[in-house]
C-alpha cells in the first residue's frame, strides 16, 4: 500500500489522461469513434466522507427527542463494539438496530435523519472528501455512494456533497411506516449494488473507483480497477499493503455553516434529483 497525501493523489488522479472522460471524444474523427464507457466513483459513508457513523449520530438524535433511552443507546453501543470483534454478524446488529424504529413514520424517520445531519454530522464531512469529488467530477465521473447506511441516514449528506446517486440498505416501508424487514447493502451486497449500477449506465468494474476504509467492503474494492483506502481500519491497511493500493488520510473537516446551508439549497430539489436503490 501506497501512502500518499491527498494533494498528491489529485495531482495524479486529473493528470491522468486514462482516467477522463470528458475528453475521450475528442479525437481527429469524432463521429465515427466510439464514446468512452463512463467511468464510476464508488464512496463509502462512514469514517470516509464523514468522520464518524451515521447511526450513531442518528442513535443520539433519537435520545434528544425522547425516542430512545440512554440505557438503550448503551446496549445497543455494545452490540456494535461486539460486532467489531466478532462477537455479532453485521445482520444480527442490524435486525436489532431496525427493531428500535420498527412502526415509525417514514416521514417522521426522514425528519430524524435531517436533524441529526443538521445537529451532528454537518461538522463531520471530510473537506478532503469535497475535493476529491469535485475532481472526479472534472473527469466526468459518474460519483455514487454505496452504504451500509440506510437512505434516511445518507440522503442529507449526499444532498450536500452533491450526489445524485445512492446505493444503500433498505428498509421495508408499509402504508407509510417502518415494517421491520430490511435489505442489507453490506461486504458482498455493496459488490451487488455497485454491479448493478455500472450494468444501468454502461460502465465497467475494471474502470471503476472504491473508497473505502473497512475490511467488510473488501468485495467491492477487489473488484473494482481502482481500489482507494480512506482512513484505513489495520486489518485493510494490511491488505492496502499486500496489493499496493493507494491509500489515503482524511483529516480536514468542511465547515459545518457552509454544509447547513447547501443542505437547505438542495432540500427542496432533492426528491427529483436524487435516486436511490436499495441491495
Amino acid at each position: 500500500m501506497r501512502f500518499m497525501n491527498v494533494a498528491e493523489y489529485l495531482t495524479r488522479l486529473e493528470s491522468d489522461p486514462s482516467t477522463s472522460v470528458e475528453d475521450s471524444t475528442k479525437v481527429e474523427d469524432s463521429d465515427t469513434a466510439a464514446p468512452r464507457p463512463p467511468v464510476v466513483a464508488f464512496f463509502d459513508l462512514d469514517r470516509t466522507l464523514i468522520d464518524g457513523y451515521s447511526l450513531t449520530a442518528l442513535a443520539l438524535q433519537q435520545i434528544s427527542n425522547g425516542g430512545m433511552s440512554f440505557s438503550r443507546f448503551m446496549s445497543l453501543g455494545a452490540m456494535f463494539a461486539n460486532y467489531a470483534v466478532g462477537r455479532y454478524s453485521y445482520n444480527d446488529m442490524l435486525q436489532a438496530t431496525v427493531d428500535d424504529i420498527t412502526g415509525m413514520d417514514e416521514d417522521v424517520l426522514r425528519e430524524l435523519g435531517r436533524a441529526a445531519f443538521r445537529e451532528r454530522m454537518s461538522g463531520w464531512i471530510y473537506q478532503e472528501g469535497i475535493e476529491l469529488i469535485s475532481a472526479h467530477r472534472r473527469l466526468g465521473h459518474q460519483v455514487v455512494m454505496v452504504t451500509s447506511a440506510t437512505f434516511y441516514q445518507a440522503e442529507p449528506v449526499a444532498e450536500v456533497l452533491g450526489i445524485k446517486h445512492i446505493r444503500c440498505t433498505g428498509l421495508e416501508i408499509v402504508s407509510g411506516k417502518v415494517a421491520g424487514g430490511v435489505q442489507p447493502c453490506h461486504g458482498p451486497g455493496k459488490l451487488t449494488a455497485a454491479t448493478e449500477y455500472v450494468n444501468e449506465v454502461g460502465a465497467d468494474l475494471q474502470d471503476a473507483y472504491f473508497y473505502s476504509d473497512s475490511q467488510d467492503d473488501l468485495p467491492l474494492l477487489e473488484a473494482v480497477g481502482r481500489p482507494v483506502v480512506v482512513n484505513g481500519k489495520s486489518k485493510l491497511k494490511k491488505v492496502g499493503d499486500k496489493y499496493g493500493w493507494p491509500s489515503l488520510q482524511f483529516a480536514g473537516k468542511a465547515d459545518p455553516g457552509a454544509a447547513l446551508r447547501a443542505a437547505d439549497a438542495e432540500h427542496s430539489l432533492a426528491e427529483a434529483e436524487i435516486t436511490k436503490k436499495v441491495a
